[in-house]
């Protein structure tokens, strides 16, 4: 499999957390919730939007948050580095990409397009003005370049955030082929591996799927753009309770073929 694919141990308890989109105060109250149900051999998978569209003392609150939790999260007797994943999300891949806009063929194009995403609070969580940034991606490969390297240098100077963005994974599977877990989107007419930007883009594929993929007993994911709530089917699991939109933040623990044990919401 590819590196990018995080493979997990199969286990009687897998902890999956939905999209955050810079909720710190909904990713707190679930953390609190969850610190004292977790038990050695449990998994923890995050299913991205970590980044997102709040003020910036929440966007750099939830990335804090985080870090802390995994750092807690792995000091556990019998838990191990492998048994948590962090899933790159459509903010985390905007994030990505915003890093190297002087590439595209338009980046004012591109950049209007990432603020209509939701990529304004990342911009100003790191100390930039997204109107005057905005002016920037219209002067020039040079201007581009500097405030890139600007940008970079504002997620450097926050200690493990770079290296959060990083670590992320497009997408996480049990090695006994029963559990998938994905950002958004998945076609179940390809691979995990031929998926290119279906994980964050993908959304529509993913609710189509009515057949079972491979050996899988289910998908599951984290965001959903047009169906929120939690959506139980056949062959899919969908927990996009609406966090930092006015909703609430949704984290479940499933069984080994992915069924609901156990449920924590952030209210």
């Amino acid at each position: 499999m590819s590196a990018v694919l995080a493979p997990i141990k199969p286990a009687n308890r897998i902890w999956v957390v939905g999209a955050i989109n810079g909720d710190h105060d909904a990713l707190r109250a679930v953390h609190q919730k969850l610190a004292p149900r977790i038990t050695p051999g449990d998994r923890l998978v995050y299913l991205g939007n970590y980044w997102g569209d709040g003020s910036g003392e929440t966007v750099i609150a939830t990335i804090n948050e985080l870090l802390l939790f995994r750092r807690y999260f792995i000091a556990i007797d019998g838990i191990d580095i492998a048994d948590i994943v962090f899933l790159r999300g459509a903010s985390e891949e905007m994030v990505t990409k915003l890093q190297q806009i002087q590439f595209a063929p338009n980046p004012g194009e591109v950049f209007d397009w990432m603020l209509t995403r939701g990529v304004a609070g990342t911009i100003r969580a790191y100390g930039f003005d997204p109107v005057n940034v905005q002016s920037i991606m219209r002067q020039g490969a040079h201007a581009i370049s500097q405030w890139t390297s600007q940008f970079a240098d504002a997620l450097r100077r926050h200690s493990g955030h770079s290296a959060l963005l990083a670590d992320l994974k497009h997408a996480a599977y049990t090695t006994d082929g029963r559990l998938i877990f994905v950002h958004a989107g998945l076609d179940g007419s390809r691979p995990l591996t031929g998926q290119t930007d279906t994980f964050w883009w993908g959304g529509s594929m993913f609710e189509s799927i009515t057949d079972r993929y491979y050996d899988c007993a289910r998908i599951v994911r984290g965001a959903s753009g047009s169906q929120t709530g939690l959506i139980e089917r056949e062959f899919t699991l969908s927990l996009d309770h609406g966090a930092g939109r006015g909703g609430s933040l949704l984290a479940l623990a499933l069984d080994g073929q992915g069924k609901v044990s156990d449920r924590i919401e952030s209210i």
